[in-house]
């Protein structure tokens, strides 16, 4: 107990982030045994009465469709779904009986601005062709979301606070003398990086117009630039680990001096891809998790399991692996002469699953993010 105490105090971010991700999953567990989900389809000529019952506490609510437009820019192009909605709300009784007091509300749903209704949230799903109804994804979820999403805060919390805790393996590795004295080499390599995520940000996370509706938010291009942000990080760990395989491959062939300075080349590759595998990581759970918070206002609900979405959480598994490398290291029959070629070699493996993120899903398996 006191070793576990001491460890909270020296590293509180790295306690922080694990409170987190365990915050996130309770989130997800009150959501999926206690939340209710569902579609709704309203035409304008009827009402359409929504009954849940959590705990047993029945609550009514009945909607009408009182308008629908389709707005669109000076192309005509459609960039927003606009419906205006009369609630009938009959409140919370012990029984569907229960006659509470009845009260009558009005509301707006727009692509990306869900209707929040007293624990319940209304996104805009489909549309009828002769624009007289429309389709509402909603879900009741007073506790789940809001668990979930101070989750996502402590993550973010602990995810700054990591970079300025002093006992932490990220700290280490920066003040080894090796990073210290080639920092000449990684400033200009931090110029390419700046380069590359410019032409990216021009050419992919830009999408040229007209955008689907459900793209027309900044959340667009905070979500891909934070994700192809990692993607760069992590293929530069991908060359390293080609160049360390051919280190520790011609470092047992070599003699001398060259011996010499294939070992410390080996060395410098393996410490650089240690120190941006932090910030790699924490980018794409970061961009995760801000695409999560797009979906819960577009589709409302913040995970679907869809395939981008899944492949990108195994992805993030696969290098949170990589960030226990030391424990793995410690406690297995690895020797320090295969440890290291190991090390590049995972490098190098794991960035395949990037690439199938990133490619393969939108190729072979579509989904909702077939268009990326």
């Amino acid at each position: 107990m006191q070793s576990w105490l001491s460890s909270m105090r020296s590293k509180p971010a790295t306690w922080l982030l694990h409170i987190a991700l365990g915050t996130i999953v309770l989130g997800a567990c009150v959501t999926h045994f206690f939340g209710v989900q569902g579609e709704i389809h309203l035409r304008a000529d009827k009402a359409e009465t929504l009954t849940v019952n959590p705990f047993n506490r029945t609550h009514s609510l009945s909607l009408f469709l009182w308008d629908f437009q389709v707005v669109y820019d000076a192309s005509d192009n459609p960039v927003d779904f606009v419906s205006d909605l009369r609630l009938l709300d009959r409140g919370k009784s012990q029984s569907a009986n229960d006659k509470s007091q009845i009260t009558v509300d009005e509301g707006t749903v727009q692509m990306n601005k869900p209707l929040k209704y007293h624990g319940f949230r209304f996104c805009q799903s489909d549309y009828d062709s002769d624009l007289q109804g429309v389709v509402f994804s909603y879900n009741y979820d007073p506790w789940g979301i809001g668990i979930t999403y101070a989750g996502y805060a402590l993550l973010l919390l602990g995810m700054l606070v990591f970079f300025f805790q002093r006992h932490s393996r990220f700290r280490a590795l920066l003040n080894q003398s090796v990073f210290r004295q080639h920092s000449g080499l990684y400033a200009v390599s931090a110029v390419v990086l700046i380069i590359v995520l410019a032409v990216i940000m021009t050419r992919v996370v830009t999408p040229k117009p007209p955008l689907e509706p459900v793209l027309q938010t900044p959340l667009l291009g905070i979500h891909v630039s934070v994700i192809m942000l990692s993607y760069t990080l992590f293929a530069i760990m991908m060359v390293n680990g080609i160049l360390g395989i051919y280190a520790v491959i011609a470092q047992k062939k070599a003699t001398g001096l060259r011996k010499e300075k294939l070992s410390t080349f080996n060395f410098q590759l393996s410490t650089v891809s240690q120190i941006l595998l932090y910030p790699a990581v924490f980018c794409l759970a970061a961009g995760i998790f801000i695409g999560a918070v797009w979906a819960n206002l577009s589709w409302g609900r913040y995970w679907g399991w869809d395939p981008k979405e899944t492949w990108a959480l195994i992805t993030l598994l696969v290098y949170a692996l990589l960030l226990h490398w030391p424990w793995i290291k410690k406690y297995s029959a690895v020797s320090r002469q295969h440890s290291d070629i190991l090390y590049h070699v995972l490098c190098v493996v794991a960035f395949l699953f990037v690439l199938f993120t990133y490619f393969g899903v939108s190729y072979l398996l579509g989904g909702l993010h077939s268009y990326a």
